[in-house]
């Protein structure tokens, strides 16, 4: 969004945000109805589309040319998981997103020279979508984009405060009740903390709680170290 501000004057702030937003309501309305990760495909493909079709309304692209551009990610650019697996995590988890919308924005450009991309990827049978999930030719899900009223995806996100891996969202707010709504903040120290027990669910356990991911040594797997970044939130 902040690149089409920086190459198109009338792109003002309040528009710019407007397709803050409707590049997040895009990415959460795939989100909801295809699960990537079930798949071990990365997160990120779903912020691409989406950077795909804001991108590209912002620069004045048509229907068509934005389809081919998410026709063309779909079909040559996907990630998968492997760039979140192990032990001490890469550049290439950090810059995931941008890589991909990176990708993205390459496609719309293409596209808009005239370049021509496969149509109709959510019903292709040979896309991610269709190839994991078998179908008699249709999409394997219905997506709407609300245009009005407040049935916005956007309204049932939950919003990450820090740099953290966001599994650890119910950690944290735990561990900050601890310290500001009971006297410990006042009376206590660390030395009076003995033992930390958290009980997590499955997929924060995979990403955040793997014993693997306990002795971090670089930033990238820091914040995917349950244990770092409730320790950090300590001290």
């Amino acid at each position: 969004m902040i690149a089409a501000a920086h190459q198109k004057k009338d792109i003002n702030g309040e528009l710019a945000l407007k397709a803050m937003f409707l590049q997040d309501e895009i990415r959460g309305r795939l989100a909801e109805v295809f699960s990537l990760k079930t798949f071990k495909i990365d997160h990120v493909v779903h912020g691409a589309i989406a950077s795909a079709a804001t991108y590209g309304a912002l620069m004045g692209a048509t229907a068509e040319q934005i389809e081919h551009a998410i026709g063309m990610f779909v079909a040559h650019y996907i990630p998968f998981r492997a760039i979140r697996a192990g032990k001490q995590l890469s550049d290439s988890k950090g810059a995931s997103a941008a890589i991909s919308t990176e990708a993205a924005m390459l496609c719309i450009k293409r596209a808009m020279n005239g370049f021509i991309g496969p149509k109709d990827i959510f019903r292709n049978p040979e896309s991610i979508f269709r190839h994991n999930i078998k179908t008699n030719g249709d999409s394997p899900f219905d997506i709407v984009v609300s245009e009005s009223g407040d049935d916005f995806a956007v309204m049932g996100m939950h919003f990450k405060l820090g740099l953290y891996e966001h599994q650890s969202a119910g950690v944290l707010e735990g561990v900050q009740k601890l310290f500001h709504e009971t006297q410990f903040n006042q009376k206590g120290t660390s030395d009076d903390i003995q033992k930390i027990k958290i009980v997590c669910y499955e997929p924060a356990f995979g990403i955040i709680g793997d014993p693997a991911k306990r002795s971090a040594t670089t930033r990238q797997s820091a914040d995917h170290s349950m244990v770092y970044i409730v320790n950090t939130l300590i001290r």
